[in-house]
């Protein structure tokens, strides 16, 4: 099972045009806002960062 790929999902933040989305869990991807392309993405790491920023 180490061939099968992980669909882990990781929460990030771009201060830049302020969108949240996540992103593959994967290391040879690079981290790149889908929205305006800046490279500074901040990762959400709690388990409950995203809920608690999508909920009052």
């Amino acid at each position: 099972m180490t061939d099968t790929p992980s669909l882990a999902l990781r929460y990030v933040v771009c201060d830049a045009c302020e969108t949240v989305f996540a992103l593959p869990d994967d290391p040879d991807d690079p981290d790149v806002c889908d929205r305006c392309g800046t490279h500074a993405l901040r990762e959400l790491p709690d388990v409950r960062g995203p809920e608690a920023y999508f909920s009052p």
